[in-house]
C-alpha cells in the first residue's frame, strides 16, 4: 500500500537531505517505513538552506515540496497558495492508495476535496485546535480561526463520514468519533521500547529538581509554574530546568528575574529528542506540566520511558491519559499554589513517588514508538479492508 502523508511542518533542506525540527516526523517516518510499501510526505520547505534536528530522507521520491507560508493566516491574505498547491498535488495524488492528513488545515481540506470518496483517507487530529486558538489568539484572528475549524470539521463529518478518524489521545476522539464510521485514538510516541528504565526508588527529597519540557507558548502556563517554584522554595530546596523555545520565553525570563529566581530556574533552550534530552529526564525528580490546553504531549510517554513522576494540570488529552495518584498528581490550571503543593507532596512521600514511577514504567510497555506505530497502521489497514468488503 502506497501512502501520502501531509503535515504542517516547516521542513529544511541541506544538499539533498530533508530535515525537520518537529520530532513528530519521527513517528511519521517510522510508521511509513515499517508498515507501508512506499511513502511520500508533502509539506512546506524553509527558503533557507540548513539542517534541522531530525533527519527525514535524502530520497527525492519521499518528499513533495508545497508552497511556503509563514502562518496559516497567509491563506486568507493570499488565496493563490491553494491554487499553487492544487497544481502540485494534481499530478501526484493518483500515485497513492492512502492519504494521511493532519486535520484540520487548509491544504488537508484541499486534498480531501480533490480525492473525494475515490480513495481512503485518514484524518489525523493531534489536539483540540479550537481550544488552542482560544488561548493563543484574540479578536478577529480568534473568531476566524474558530470559524474555520468548525467549518472543516463539519465538512468532513457531513461529506466524508467514511474517512478514517485517528486522534492523538481521547479528548478529540470522544468529541469527533460519533461522526465517522471508523475511528480510534492513539499516542504518537517517538520513544523506542529499548529506552525503558526501571522504576525509581521513592525518597523524601531534601532538594527537588523539577523539569519542564515543551514549547514556550501562552497555553503552556509557564508563568504559573514559575510562581509555583517561588512557593516551593519557601519550604524546600528546589530547582527548575526549562527545556524549550517559544514566544513566551522573553516574558518568562523577565518574570524569573523580577521574582529573584535566577539562581533556581535555568532556561536550557531547545533540546532535540536524543541523548541530551534523555539525560535530562534521568537527572530530574519531577516532570511539571502547567498547561491550560493540551492534546496528548509526547512528554507523557517520555516520562513513562524514564519512570519520571508527573505533576500536571488536568486538561485536554492528559486528563484522559493519566490518573490522579496512580500515574500523576493532577491540579487545576492557573493555580500556582496547587502546583507547588503537589510537587511538595510528591517529593516528600516515598511510597507515592515509587508507586507513580512504577505505574508509569509499566504503562510504557504499551506506549512505545513500535507499539503505537503498528497500532496505527493495523487499524487503518483493517478499516480499509472492512470498507472495501462492504
Amino acid at each position: 500500500m502506497k501512502i501520502f502523508a501531509y503535515n504542517d511542518f516547516i521542513l529544511k533542506k541541506k544538499n539533498t537531505s530533508i530535515y525537520a525540527d518537529d520530532s513528530h516526523i519521527l513517528f511519521i517516518k517510522a510508521t511509513c517505513q515499517d508498515h507501508f510499501e512506499s511513502f511520500k510526505l508533502g509539506s512546506r520547505l524553509s527558503p533557507e538552506s540548513s539542517e534541522g534536528f531530525y533527519f527525514f530522507s535524502d530520497q527525492a521520491n519521499h518528499f513533495l515540496e508545497l508552497p511556503y507560508y509563514s502562518s496559516v493566516a497567509d491563506f486568507l491574505k493570499n488565496p493563490g497558495l491553494l491554487w499553487k498547491s492544487y497544481k502540485l498535488l494534481k499530478s501526484q495524488l493518483k500515485d497513492f492508495d492512502l492519504f494521511w492528513l493532519t486535520w484540520p488545515h487548509p491544504i488537508s481540506f484541499l486534498i480531501l476535496w480533490m480525492i473525494g470518496s475515490k480513495k481512503p483517507v485518514v484524518l489525523f487530529v493531534r489536539q483540540n485546535l479550537e481550544a488552542l486558538i482560544r488561548v493563543r489568539y484574540s479578536g478577529i484572528q480568534r473568531a476566524i480561526g474558530i470559524l474555520f475549524t468548525r467549518i472543516v470539521y463539519r465538512y468532513a463529518s457531513f461529506f466524508h463520514p467514511d474517512a478514517i478518524l485517528v486522534t492523538v489521545g481521547k479528548e478529540m476522539y470522544q468529541r469527533l468519533s460519533p461522526d465517522f464510521k471508523a475511528s480510534t485514538f492513539i499516542s504518537d510516541s517517538i520513544v523506542p521500547k529499548e529506552f525503558a528504565v526501571l522504576p525509581r526508588s521513592g525518597q523524601n527529597f531534601d532538594s527537588v529538581k523539577l523539569l519542564f519540557v515543551g514549547r514556550l507558548e501562552p497555553e503552556k502556563g509557564l508563568n504559573i509554574l514559575i510562581q509555583a517554584v517561588k512557593l516551593i522554595a519557601q519550604k524546600k530546596n528546589v530547582s527548575l530546568s526549562i527545556i524549550g523555545e517559544g514566544i513566551s520565553k522573553e516574558a518568562a525570563t523577565k518574570q524569573v528575574e523580577f521574582l529573584g529566581l535566577s539562581n533556581l530556574i535555568t532556561f536550557k533552550g531547545y533540546v532535540p529528542f536524543g541523548t541530551t534530552l534523555f539525560d535530562a529526564y534521568r537527572d530530574h525528580d519531577l516532570l511539571m506540566i502547567s498547561s491550560y490546553s493540551e492534546g496528548l504531549p509526547k512528554i507523557i510517554n517520555e516520562a513513562r520511558a524514564f519512570a519520571l513522576p508527573v505533576v500536571s494540570t488536568e486538561v485536554g488529552g492528559i486528563a484522559n491519559e493519566l490518573k490522579h495518584e496512580d500515574t500523576c498528581l493532577f491540579v487545576r490550571p492557573g493555580e500556582p499554589e496547587e502546583l507547588a503543593e503537589a510537587a511538595l507532596r510528591l517529593s516528600s512521600d516515598p511510597e507515592l513517588y515509587f508507586r507513580i514511577s512504577k505505574n508509569l514504567s509499566e504503562e510504557f510497555q504499551k506506549n512505545s514508538l513500535q507499539f503505537w506505530s503498528k497500532a496505527f497502521a493495523d487499524f487503518v489497514k483493517k478499516s480499509i479492508e472492512i470498507q472495501t468488503s462492504q
